[in-house]
């Protein structure tokens, strides 16, 4: 029977990594390596304003990040259409066995471009 010999270190490099999954507050660079960008690009989309102060705060010269709030952020920036917010209305268009009758919307006629005819004054 063999056993499969473990590299000095491998013991640890498991538990590392659920700790490292339950820590919410990481490091600027950490938090640069878990979304796969540079540091400086992390660094730039902080200061021009598009990670909001709520994710990130300073900690003395450190910028620490929750990984929570970050993830909370991302969430609240997905756009959801308005059939899915509501129950009520998904279960009302939805019934098996049925077709939707909807009709088509009216046709709008265009207007025409170009410039338009001047007005026309009658004198009395």
């Amino acid at each position: 029977m063999h056993s499969k010999r473990k590299k000095p270190g491998d013991e640890n490099a498991g538990q590392e990594q659920a700790v490292a999954q339950e820590m919410d507050k990481v490091t600027e660079e950490k938090m640069a390596d878990l979304l796969g960008i540079t540091l400086r690009a992390l660094q730039t989309r902080r200061q021009r304003g598009k990670i909001p102060e709520g994710v990130w705060n300073k900690n003395g010269r450190n910028i620490m990040y929750s990984r929570w709030r970050y993830e909370e952020w991302l969430e609240s920036l997905w756009v959801c259409p308005l059939e899915l917010k509501s129950e009520e209305t998904r279960s009302e268009s939805v019934s098996l066995g049925t077709v939707s009758v909807a009709g088509k919307p009216s046709h709008i006629p265009r207007q025409r471009r170009g410039s338009k005819l001047p007005a026309v004054y009658v004198i009395k």
